[in-house]
């Protein structure tokens, strides 16, 4: 029996037009209703997966959302921070000089805002994603003071696909750096990953990887699906994860999670 269904955001859950389907929002509250565990597992910021995980009840049901690709673990119960790992001060500026020198628009987040310098056709794509207000400053390295929970390089796909095959999963032996979206190059600390946070909770609570269900689509999902004793990837997926996922779905625009979660879970 499935105890825990981790589930990626964005091109998993969301259908194109950002919104959970009456379908999938009704098999993960029964799901609940059985006691299993329903986790987010984003790299979005807190604040901009509260909305959805109401919507699922994980409120009513004491569970957690896992934001910024798992720097965060919030209590969705108080929206208390349970973890968290951010950047550095000094990992930021690296992941800034190193945006600078491919010429890549960069942002990071402060008290749930977009922070930001520059211009870009893309620059507001995560604002329409997650619905967090925007700061445009000067000099983006200059203003950030502290340390951040992660930062984000932004540009065309095929300049993040090249970027992306030339770092191999790190910046300078110590940053973390994957993709979400195929425009989207997202650094975080080192050791921060969905499936690294997934592994910790689901040991806290208790929970065998072969009583776990994950459900994504891409890069950043990878090591949450391998983990998870049923790792799922979207009809929508890059073939990379559709090659390490247990089984393939619908994709999101079609039910996909609804689809494994009456196969798997309410009909047994």
């Amino acid at each position: 029996m499935y105890k825990l269904i981790a589930l990626d955001m964005d091109d998993t859950l969301m259908t194109s037009e950002n919104v959970i389907s009456d379908r999938t929002k009704k098999a993960l509250i029964q799901a609940q209703s059985l006691g299993v565990k329903v986790i987010l597992a984003s790299g979005r910021p807190t604040s901009g997966m509260t909305q959805a995980a109401k919507l699922l009840e994980l409120d009513k049901r004491g569970s957690y959302i896992l934001s910024y690709n798992g720097a965060s673990l919030t209590s969705m119960k108080d929206m208390t921070v349970a973890k968290e790992n951010p950047l550095s001060k000094s990992q930021f500026d690296e992941v800034y000089d190193y945006c600078k020198e491919h010429d890549f628009f960069v942002l990071t987040y402060i008290n749930e805002t977009i922070v930001y310098e520059g211009h870009h056709p893309y620059m507001n794509v995560e604002h329409e994603l997650t619905g967090l207000p925007m700061k445009e400053v000067s000099n983006l390295k200059d203003y950030v003071k502290g340390s951040v929970p992660k930062a984000m390089a932004v540009d065309f796909e095929e300049k993040i696909a090249a970027a992306d095959h030339d770092l191999d999963g790190n910046l300078n032996g110590h940053i973390h750096a994957t993709t979400s979206k195929p425009f989207f190059l997202e650094f975080m600390a080192m050791g921060v990953s969905k499936g690294v946070a997934l592994k910790e909770f689901a040991e806290s609570e208790g929970i065998r990887q072969d009583e776990i269900m994950a459900f994504g689509d891409s890069d950043n999902d990878k090591d949450m699906l391998e983990y998870a004793g049923l790792g799922v990837a979207m009809g929508n997926a890059r073939e990379s994860i559709k090659q390490i996922a247990d089984i393939v779905t619908h994709d999101h625009n079609h039910d996909g999670i609804a689809e494994i979660i009456d196969q798997y879970i309410l009909k047994h």
